[in-house]
């Protein structure tokens, strides 16, 4: 009787457990149906509108503004050079700019403004202090300060970094100085060749175009005392009347970059050729790691030449500082994607506190034959292209 039931008892669990199993069956595939029949929901991504910038900047030692438009690689990268520029209150641009009251469009022509900003980096030589303090150097024949409001010239100008390693840079004192680091920080504007200590003044600005880092260091022959030298706890400049300490951040600066860039200034006021330093500096420049060499100081231009294949500006002359008229120039370096270089010279003049692209034929080329004449073994076509001459 036990094992009867017991034996009914089995059977009544196997037939619970197939009902079971037949339900879950079921079950499943009224689900897959309805998974077949519900139409699926897809998510896209959000693609962020952020652009990725073209030009970047090491943040130390010096910031510097963030361009936003990705270069193409089938573009070459543009770097603009021009030489001096004076924007002391009491100087002639500054009036003519004031009266003028065009911002600097009219006090630069057009075609030139649009050549300095659509370059990807442009620099100039930044001769005068930012600031409302310090104490002027007496004897001194000339002293430029200029308020810190006219900084904002320089943006106008589409300026990305400066030289401050000059003969007035200090002409109103440490304090002067120290304003005017503040004061280019805060218009996006990198500088070279002066600093708070002795480190600053001497490293390399490096800015990060596409897939190329350029770097940039700026040193003085020309310095007025010894105390305006930087130290390792006080603010000055770099100077190069001996250059070992100059040859050490240009092969810093090499070994952290794909291009070189060498500001300097050197020679003697309204010579318009180098002297015999001026060459031998750039030859030494160049071995140790420079890709070009940038020369500002004479107010007057100076010729062109190639040392091992590389382009050496001896002076750009005076961009922006006087009411004289004389040549000046802005330097175009194009960096070809394929890692060649072409250098172009743009024929500009100064005249009535004004500084102009010259457009008339006649005139491009007697500015392009006066360049041939001061320079050494190159050819200038009739865009302004350097060759060296036989190349």
């Amino acid at each position: 009787m036990k094992k009867r039931n017991l034996i009914l008892l089995s059977v009544i669990c196997i037939l619970s457990i197939i009902a079971f199993t037949g339900l879950l069956v079921i079950a499943f595939d009224q689900q897959q149906k309805r998974d077949k029949d519900t139409p699926v929901e897809t998510v896209t991504p959000t693609q962020s509108t952020t652009p990725t910038p073209d030009v970047t900047i090491d943040p130390t030692p010096s910031p510097a503004p963030t361009p936003t438009e990705a270069p193409s690689r089938n573009k070459p990268i543009v770097l603009g050079f021009a030489g001096d520029v004076n924007l002391d209150e009491d100087s002639y641009p500054v009036a003519k700019y004031t009266e003028v009251g065009k911002g600097i469009e009219g006090v630069l022509s057009k075609n030139l403004v649009e050549e300095m900003t659509s370059a990807d980096i442009m620099m100039l030589n930044n001769e005068f202090a930012y600031s409302t303090r310090g104490t002027e150097e007496t004897d001194k024949s000339y002293t430029f300060r200029a308020a810190p409001g006219r900084v904002g010239i320089l943006n106008e100008m589409g300026v990305d970094i400066v030289s401050l390693a000059n003969n007035h840079a200090l002409d109103f004192g440490p304090d002067a100085l120290l304003d005017t680091f503040s004061t280019l920080d805060n218009a996006n504007i990198a500088y070279v060749g002066a600093g708070e200590n002795m480190d600053r003044a001497k490293a390399p600005v490096y800015f990060t175009v596409g897939d190329k880092t350029i770097a940039f260091v700026a040193a003085s022959r020309v310095v007025f005392a010894m105390d305006w030298y930087a130290t390792d706890s006080s603010p000055g400049m770099i100077g190069t009347y001996d250059p070992t300490l100059f040859l050490e951040s240009i092969r810093e600066a090499k070994e952290n970059s794909d291009f070189v860039v060498v500001f300097v200034h050197w020679g003697v006021e309204r010579n318009n050729y180098p002297e015999n330093y001026q060459k031998i500096f750039a030859q030494n420049y160049i071995d140790a790691g420079a890709d070009a060499v940038i020369g500002c100081h004479p107010h007057v231009m100076q010729g062109l030449e190639f040392y091992k294949g590389k382009p050496i500006a001896y002076s750009l002359g005076n961009f922006w500082f006087n009411q004289s008229r004389k040549e000046s120039g802005m330097l175009k370096l194009y960096l070809d994607p394929d890692d060649t270089l072409r250098v172009q010279i743009l024929p500009v003049m100064n005249q009535d506190t004004k500084t102009i692209l010259l457009t008339k034929e006649s005139e491009r080329k007697t500015y392009f034959d006066f360049m041939e004449k001061l320079s050494f073994d190159v050819k200038i076509d009739e865009d302004g292209f350097v060759t060296e001459d036989g190349k």
